[in-house]
């Protein structure tokens, strides 16, 4: 699974809409997004990288029982998502990120990108509060709810990952973004719309 397949998941564990805004000539209907565009066609991520595909691996495998092709449920996007940041080390504590451990490791994986290195660690800072924040409410909402199924995973990881991967897009270094209109229309709704941090 790659980054922007877990950001397009992890939309989906509790980043709100707001309401219209106006970006140049064109409406944003905060309610209404644009139609979909792979945020990686617009603004090249870091790809998948081991750790990741390991994880996939194992947590993917393991959730095999649901319908194939389809997405994955979001409790199985919350494991994944763990997985993947508990295994690069970028977690030290249930709900806190090591963002010397995210820098370092980001820093010896792309040392020839010193721009995607300080957006991306940029974005992680950035997201962190608003990501415990977003737990806060999940949790609040999911005990007013009559009939909650336990989750194996914390949803705080997948929060803190589609919160990363919105604001790296909105802040996408020149060198990797795409110039064109299908791209600049998923920018201004990210942008417009509040998503991310």
């Amino acid at each position: 699974m790659s980054p922007s397949q877990i950001f397009l998941i992890s939309v989906l564990l509790g980043v709100a809409l707001n309401t219209f805004q106006v970006f140049g000539q064109t409406t944003i209907d905060c309610q209404r997004p644009p139609q979909l565009v792979d945020p990686a066609l617009c603004c090249r991520d870091g790809g998948r990288d081991q750790m990741s595909e390991q994880c996939a691996q194992r947590i993917l495998g393991a959730a095999s029982g649901q319908k194939q092709g389809g997405p994955p449920s979001l409790d199985t996007a919350a494991c994944l998502a763990e997985c993947i940041l508990t295994s690069s080390k970028y977690i030290e504590e249930p709900q806190k990120l090591n963002l010397a451990n995210i820098r370092s490791d980001l820093s010896a994986k792309f040392s020839n990108d010193t721009l995607y290195v300080e957006a991306m660690t940029m974005a992680y800072s950035k997201c962190e509060p608003q990501s415990q924040r977003r737990l806060a409410m999940f949790l609040q909402q999911q005990q007013q709810q009559t009939q909650q199924q336990p989750q194996r995973c914390s949803p705080f990881s997948a929060i803190v990952l589609g919160c990363t991967y919105m604001e790296y897009f909105k802040n996408c270094p020149d060198h990797r973004w795409t110039q064109n209109a299908q791209c600049a229309l998923a920018k201004a709704y990210v942008t417009q719309c509040g998503l991310g941090a």
